[in-house]
């Protein structure tokens, strides 16, 4: 197992959770960003700090950290939460997280976001398409905090689109995310099943190499 994805494991479930908070704030939504004071504001009358994370390029298919030297147009007051990442990846030993620029095919901004939005403890990410690519920021702000955590539906709908997306270990993500939000699963040798906060009844079954087969009684195509 890669260091990123043991951090994606460990991070990417709490992470999404905090996406689903942000839509169920803002749903749907313009956008203005205004670099000066770090804030965007959002069409709801929101107005939320954010810092920079970095860029995904669909020209040249690489990732680029906002504090690279080839970014120099971006603030220092919108980096700090950038090279806070950087130190991170490198007490960590997490290569793509202390290197300037990254292949997507090794990590994507989505992936980088997930766990970039825990250690950071930010609100969420924000990605924000533009042509030839995409901007990826932290946001933090209490009211997005506030938001209802997942209930059973919205916690198995981000896991199968994780599934869909990344390589890693099934139950390993499931088990991080029930500790990191103080639930008590119950584990057999195949099965993991928890109660949510949302007093619903999650109940999860994995093959021999802890990859997801049922959940809730509904198959799952890996």
């Amino acid at each position: 197992m890669t260091k990123i994805t043991e951090y994606l494991e460990l991070y990417a479930l709490i992470s999404l959770e905090k996406q689903e908070k942000f839509d169920q704030l803002i749903g749907e939504h313009t956008m203005e960003l205004d670099v000066d004071t770090g804030t965007i504001r959002f069409s709801n009358g929101l107005a939320v700090p954010f810092q920079t994370l970095g860029t995904e390029s669909g020209n040249t298919l690489t990732w680029l950290w906002a504090w690279s030297d080839e970014q120099p147009d971006i603030p220092d007051h919108l980096l700090t939460s950038a090279f806070q990442l950087k130190d991170w990846g490198e007490k960590h030993d997490v290569q793509e997280f202390c290197s300037p620029s990254i292949d997507l095919n090794r990590a994507d901004g989505q992936l980088i976001s997930l766990i970039a939005s825990e250690v950071c403890k930010a609100s969420c990410y924000y990605h924000d398409p533009y042509e030839g690519g995409a901007i990826y920021l932290l946001l933090f702000d209490k009211s997005i905090d506030a938001q209802p955590p997942f209930d059973l539906a919205g916690l198995s709908r981000k896991l199968s689109d994780l599934i869909s997306l990344y390589e890693f270990n099934h139950r390993n993500a499931l088990l991080s995310y029930f500790r990191m939000k103080g639930l008590s699963p119950v584990e057999t040798e195949s099965t993991v099943t928890c109660e949510l906060g949302s007093r619903e009844q999650l109940s999860a079954e994995f093959d021999d190499s802890s990859r997801l087969t049922l959940l809730n009684g509904e198959m799952i195509s890996t």
